[in-house]
């Protein structure tokens, strides 16, 4: 048997499988065995000692501070309160996913991973960081490129996040919390564009019907408009701010209106509403004959603040309207009744009722008046008395 050519083969073959072996090898345990694979983005229990958390997103950014009683705030000016229920979904969304693989430890590589514009960062009392996350582009399948801080190292992980860094976003509005329209027991209305006093309605409970000393006879408080003015006003939120010495606020403060509330617990809150009068029709100006008059300017803006005097204070809103003035929704201050007899609503009349007529009792016996040639019937109906029977004038037979 010649086992030259065998030989031959296996001296051949034998190099390049040791080649192909060697270039498609895995990599060594120590390059692929990262800790953070398979692990929690980060752990709940570290978030929960965060007191600044920092937001990054398409150009803006964002911080959220927690005071000492535990309430997170908007960083800015003013320091207005934050929503907190929307950070507390954020910090949910962080801590359930897992890291999928590590994708790349070459800095090169990395380097096209579009980091650096969208991120977050959650920080101690200290300033030291609990969490610093850079955020990259979306692979397909979903998983989203993601690194910790500045390190050389590229994770993969299926991510359900968000980032929204602009700070509006983030505001909590709500000008007085803990008061819902049940609990109102009464309000106060001033309508300063009349010559009426201010209107007071209250009820004994939240089942009761409004009642009011003002109402007129025969009229009752308007349920309708009573339920829709205490709910607008126990949960009046505000859109904007402004500077307190801007001049849209300092025009609009010559010209208040207060409304108060009351709750069944003893809490009162008023709210005075400030707007700019409309001003005065501008004159047509002058156009040569056989030319369209020019239209009209836009009418200048008159935007709607409003202050809030409250028995249990809120110090962050409070400190904020030293300086600022809290701007709300045009329709909330255009739906306040604008007259007194707009709260008012006649009493309606029972169903298969007739209204009596004034001075008049239901209960007086009909009148009985008797007329020449007419006869009543038992039951009071009138009937034309009856003809008597014209006499026979035949004659008489012998």
């Amino acid at each position: 048997m010649n086992l030259r050519p065998l030989l031959l083969t296996v001296a051949v073959l034998a190099p390049v499988s040791a080649l192909v072996w060697w270039f498609g090898r895995p990599a060594p345990a120590a390059a692929t065995a990262d800790p953070r694979v398979g692990a929690r983005l980060v752990e709940p229990e570290v978030l929960a000692s965060a007191t600044q958390v920092t937001l990054r997103a398409e150009g803006r950014s964002l911080e959220l501070a927690r005071t000492e009683d535990g309430r997170w705030t908007l960083v800015g000016e003013p320091v207005l309160p934050a929503d907190s229920s929307r950070l507390a979904r954020l910090t949910r969304d962080l801590v359930s996913p897992r890291i999928e693989r590590l994708v790349s430890t070459n800095p090169e590589r990395i380097a096209t991973f579009e980091f650096g514009e969208t991120g977050l960062r959650y920080a101690d009392a200290s300033g030291a960081a609990l969490l610093d996350l850079q955020l990259g582009r979306s692979l397909e399948g979903g998983a989203r490129l993601l690194r910790f801080g500045e390190e050389d190292k590229a994770y993969a992980a299926r991510l359900n996040l968000w980032l929204d860094a602009e700070p509006a976003s983030w505001r909590d509005n709500l000008l007085v919390s803990g008061l819902q329209a049940s609990d109102l027991a009464s309000l106060r209305i001033a309508f300063p564009d009349t010559d009426a006093e201010p209107v007071l309605v209250s009820r004994a409970s939240a089942t009761e019907p409004w009642t009011s000393p003002a109402s007129p006879a025969g009229h009752q408080v308007r349920a309708a408009i009573l339920t829709t003015q205490a709910g607008n006003l126990s949960a009046l939120r505000f859109n904007h701010v402004a500077p307190a010495d801007a001049e849209t606020v300092v025009a609009a403060r010559a010209h208040p209106r207060e409304v108060s509330l009351t709750s069944f617990a003893g809490r009162t809150v008023t709210f005075t509403f400030y707007r700019a009068p409309e001003p005065p029709a501008a004159s047509a100006p002058e156009v040569p004959e056989g030319e369209e008059p020019p239209p009209p300017p836009p009418p200048a803006p008159r935007p709607v603040f409003v202050s809030v005097l409250d028995s249990q204070p809120d110090a962050i809103l409070e400190a904020a309207a030293r300086t600022h003035a809290f701007e709300i929704a045009e329709w909330l201050f255009t739906s306040l009744p604008q007259r007194p007899e707009d709260l008012f609503e006649p009493v309606p009349v029972p169903a298969g009722g007739t209204e009596t007529p004034p001075g008049v009792s239901v209960t007086t016996p009909p009148l009985s008046i008797d007329f020449p040639g007419v006869e009543t019937e038992a039951g009071g109906e009138a009937r034309p008395a009856e003809a008597p029977e014209p006499a026979d004038t035949r004659e008489t037979e012998a």
